[in-house]
């Protein structure tokens, strides 16, 4: 059932998602990583303080996870009371764009507005995973993540020249459910491999060059295959061959497979078309626009058409 913002003054956050992961594994060392694609899909979230119930209630009532942080987090910070925590999104939910994360993130950051203050970095990153493994998504560029502990390993930069041609190959994925079904499990050998790959995406990253981190990426979905497996991969890689892609991305934990473009190439819209065109018996077709800035703030976004269910 959908809500309306009841009277009074809210205190509100935004976040973006991410279009799955342009690498995902596991170094040496053991830890799970992962490097994100912010796109510019937002989730909102509206927190209303009462002093005459001690309950804090969410809408929709099934965002429970949402509801979690927000309590987890006004204990904290001593705040006694409840109130009313009002979420809507424009991201798909399951289909590994960061739905779940974008929640989580905006839910954080209303009660950042609401205490006043913002919470020190490390100490956001440790709350959202105590909730779930949550993708990077409070960080408005590309960065490399520890989404299991919930800690940054690097900050990598934006791609604003970033186009996203999406095909869904339908259903959805909770993310909970993956990571409890322990889906991925790399030998020694694969995660000095990862270690080599993130080297080559840093890099690709400093010169701004898209092909070198599509290759990283390919590879990344490819290697995905056995734990995720998205049966329309080969059809993707052929379709961005020929129309000039710069390579591939996943939703590691997800539906949806992409094609990265260069949005500012000069044949790039005919180039997209003719793909959107080979795709579409095949599923959902989106085209997903990588985030070119830091987060705006909430006051400037338009939310009036994200879902609300």
């Amino acid at each position: 059932m959908s809500w309306s913002l009841p009277e009074g003054t809210a205190a509100s956050g935004v976040s973006f998602g991410s279009f799955g992961e342009l690498l995902q594994g596991a170094l040496p060392d053991g830890e799970d990583f992962l490097v994100t694609l912010p796109i510019e899909r937002h989730a909102v979230a509206h927190f209303y303080r009462s002093d005459e119930s001690e309950t804090l209630e969410v809408c929709p009532r099934w965002k429970t996870k949402s509801q979690r942080l927000a309590q987890s987090l006004l204990r904290k910070y001593g705040e006694s009371g409840g109130g009313q925590l009002f979420l809507a999104s424009e991201i798909p939910c399951g289909k590994g764009l960061s739905s779940s994360s974008a929640d989580l993130v905006a839910t954080a950051r209303a009660i950042e507005a609401h205490l006043g203050f913002e919470l020190p970095v490390d100490e956001l990153c440790r709350s959202l995973s105590e909730v779930e493994p949550t993708d990077g998504v409070m960080f408005s560029e590309s960065v490399a993540y520890f989404h299991v502990k919930g800690a940054l390993l690097e900050r990598l930069g934006f791609l604003p020249q970033v186009e996203v041609l999406s095909l869904d190959e339908g259903g959805q994925i909770e993310t909970l459910e993956y990571h409890r079904r322990g889906a991925a499990h790399y030998s020694l050998e694969e995660k000095r491999r990862f270690r080599e790959m993130l080297d080559r995406i840093r890099r690709g990253f400093q010169r701004g060059d898209l092909h070198a981190v599509g290759e990283v990426s390919t590879t990344s979905a490819y290697v995905n295959q056995r734990f995720n497996r998205k049966k329309y991969l080969d059809l993707m890689h052929a379709v961005c061959e020929q129309t000039g892609g710069a390579g591939l991305i996943t939703t590691h934990s997800g539906t949806c497979l992409g094609i990265l473009y260069d949005r500012t190439e000069a044949d790039h819209a005919a180039r997209c078309e003719r793909a959107q065109a080979e795709l579409r018996p095949y599923g959902q077709v989106e085209v997903y626009t990588a985030l070119k800035a830091p987060m705006r703030p909430p006051s400037t976004l338009d939310w009036s058409s994200f879902d609300r269910t």
